[in-house]
């Protein structure tokens, strides 16, 4: 039998759920949208927030918005809590060291190319 909660999840693989269009090229999330696509609830998209592990990239009348690597973010973050048990400054450090890693893997990319063009 499928929990609700994995339908939520299939639901998030297919298709996130609604999304606040901007200037028709960006899509971006409220906070209840957010943690409706992750299946969290809103409370802890607030905490996570609050701690700044997530960060909105707009501000509206409305409220904070959220550009789509939020969602993606926001489920690594549940991933570590829920499957390695990690508590949030451990998540916040994790984090930290996969956008370091990365930001020196496309470093390392961008000097071989411009090597291999000399």
């Amino acid at each position: 039998m499928e929990t609700v909660s994995s339908q939520m999840r299939s639901k998030v693989t297919d298709r996130p759920g609604p999304i606040f269009l901007l200037n028709g090229n960006n899509s971006f999330f409220s906070v209840e949208e957010l943690a409706r696509a992750a299946a969290v609830h809103p409370e802890r998209v607030r905490k996570f927030i609050a701690v700044g592990l997530i960060e909105p990239s707009r501000h509206t009348f409305s409220g904070p918005l959220f550009p789509r690597s939020s969602l993606e973010r926001l489920q690594r973050i549940m991933r570590l809590r829920r499957d390695l048990g990690i508590n949030l400054p451990g998540i916040a450090a994790v984090l930290d060291m996969r956008e370091r890693i990365e930001t020196l893997q496309k470093e390392v990319e961008r000097l071989q190319r411009r090597q291999f063009v000399k």
